[in-house]
């Protein structure tokens, strides 16, 4: 998959292992709940149990196709809640950290719950947005188990699967009000997961007045954007945005998304929205693989300042201080780009000199370029390791702090830097985009993750570290742990952050010196965008 948006996280209970185990077996005794659209059946697995493949809204099928989300169906009698419900449409590309995918339908709005214990204790909720570009992913894969998150953190964990690619992201307003939410239905979808969890989620033992969002890659740009979004107002307390900001949404984008629907009818052989409701799942998968075959100059799909769902850019609006104030815990890797150069092999490393200097003076000028040449240069002898740097810090720190340091001015914002590198024996993944995920939800010894973080000694202690601060700030609003010292807001004085990997520290300004390298300047959107394709190949 292709996680750049797309951008695109972390375990002190003395009595339980370094990392809990999920589901434990044989055992499996069914739990059953009645919520709002009727009773449910989940099962109880070692520490926790479990509730998966619940519908959240109406199928969004046939002619509610490119339309927001519906009411859910109630249904009589009991529903089995044991089997996660398919991934929404998409291509699937072979790539480490997404599995389980080719299960796929267009009813596919649902979500899953695990939670320590179905009672009234009212437990802190944390719910998990998926990254995977707006055009891949889903609650399917197995580096989103919840259970030992739940188990260790005592939270209830939930997971959302939400419309990609075309279905989520087609900008079909021009064809009427019927179609005027088209652009941004998947982020609608997100919302109305949310509502759902509002709604429901006491019967499980949750509090629907202590909701944390987070996400990584395109699921923490999906966080940011309901951070400014009226519509999601009130539905979550916390906000944890990994590897991914709202800076990535921009208000030029709509233009070349009403190009790119233009483009996705012609090759579905349709005119209008109407007759792409008669076309097939199969069909407009293969529209949009041949979309993104021939049109690549139109970009992807995501969000888009569409004047309905978003009227304007989500930086802007947490910028001043709008939207909802709410803390905020956010961070990124260490290495980001070198999931692009391993995993997609994009030739990152081996990008010619002359090149990536014609390119950063496209996008900051000469003078700066030259600062960042000779700064980079010094601190990354190695050519490969210096344009992975480089593109890493134009991707992620850049907007990662212009963002804690704009949020800082109105409520707590606390920053990660996560510096595990793999050991891997495949690829040398380093410290990745989407590495920190696993570490996040305690999965570090499935052989599917360990193909992509290896076998580092500590990565147990690690994610158990890791989980305890993620729960404690979805618990208190402040990740800091009993016992050590207090984890400080982000401030652009002293710009306290938590480096989390061989040795977990508070540090004040990490790559600070990479940072003021770039002399304040964020580099242009689309000229970033080439650094990371364009590598002379």
């Amino acid at each position: 998959m292709f996680r750049c948006s797309t951008f695109v996280l972390v375990l002190a209970l003395s009595a339980l292992p370094a990392v809990v185990p999920a589901e434990a077996r044989p055992s499996h005794a069914p739990v059953r709940v009645t919520i709002e659209q009727g009773m449910l059946e989940g099962e109880t697995a070692g520490r926790v149990t479990a509730f998966r493949g619940i519908p959240y809204a109406a199928p969004p099928t046939g002619a509610a196709r490119f339309r927001g989300p519906q009411a859910p169906v109630a249904w009589t009698g009991v529903r089995m809640a044991q089997d996660f419900g398919p991934a929404c449409p998409q291509l699937i590309d072979a790539d480490l950290t997404e599995n389980n995918n080719a299960v796929m339908a267009e009813d596919c709005l649902s979500l899953n719950v695990w939670t320590p214990r179905v009672d009234a204790r009212k437990r802190p909720v944390m719910v998990w947005i998926h990254g995977g570009a707006f055009v891949v992913g889903s609650t399917r894969n197995t580096y989103y188990d919840g259970a030992r998150l739940a188990a260790r953190g005592d939270v209830v964990m939930v997971t959302v699967n939400y419309r990609l690619g075309a279905w989520g992201f087609l900008a079909l307003g021009e064809f009427g009000a019927d179609y005027a939410e088209s652009a941004n239905v998947g982020l609608l979808d997100q919302v109305a997961a949310l509502r759902w969890v509002r709604d429901n989620i006491a019967k499980f033992g949750g509090d629907p007045s202590n909701v944390t969002i987070f996400g990584e890659s395109a699921g923490a740009s999906s966080v940011g954007a309901l951070l400014s979004l009226p519509a999601a107002d009130g539905l979550f307390a916390k906000a944890i945005l990994q590897s991914g900001t709202p800076t990535t949404l921009t208000s030029q984008a709509l233009q070349r998304s009403v190009r790119l629907a233009g483009q996705f009818l012609k090759l579905a052989g349709v005119e209008s929205p109407a007759q792409l409701a008669t076309k097939s799942m199969q069909d407009l998968l293969n529209a949009q693989q041949q979309l993104f075959a021939e049109h690549s100059e139109l970009g992807t799909f995501g969000p888009q300042i569409d004047g309905v769902t978003l009227k304007e850019t989500p930086f802007t609006v947490v910028a001043e201080g709008r939207g909802s104030r709410v803390p905020v815990l956010i961070g990124m890797n260490r290495e980001e780009m070198r999931y692009f150069s391993t995993v997609e092999d994009l030739g990152l490393e081996r990008k010619p000199r002359e090149l990536l200097q014609r390119q950063l003076e496209e996008s900051v000028g000469p003078a700066v370029t030259a600062q960042l040449l000779s700064t980079y240069g010094r601190l990354y002898p190695d050519w490969g390791d210096r344009v992975v740097q480089l593109s890493s810090d134009a991707f992620f720190l850049l907007p990662t702090v212009r963002t804690a340091e704009a949020a800082a001015a109105y409520h707590p914002v606390y920053m990660y830097l996560f510096t595990y590198q793999s050991t891997s024996t495949f690829k040398p993944f380093g410290s990745a985009h989407a590495m920190e995920i696993p570490f996040v939800f305690g999965v570090v010894d499935l052989p599917e993750v360990i193909a992509f973080t290896g076998r580092a000694p500590y990565r147990a202690a690690l994610a158990a570290r890791m989980m305890d601060h993620w729960a404690a700030f979805a618990r208190h609003g402040d990740p800091s742990l009993r016992g050590e010292p207090r984890w400080q807001p982000y401030a652009s004085h002293s710009r306290q952050t938590m480096e989390l990997g061989p040795e977990s520290r508070l540090v004040d300004d990490p790559l600070g010196e990479q940072r003021k390298a770039w002399g304040g300047v964020l580099p242009g959107k689309d000229v970033a965008w080439r650094l990371l394709q364009d590598n002379g190949e």
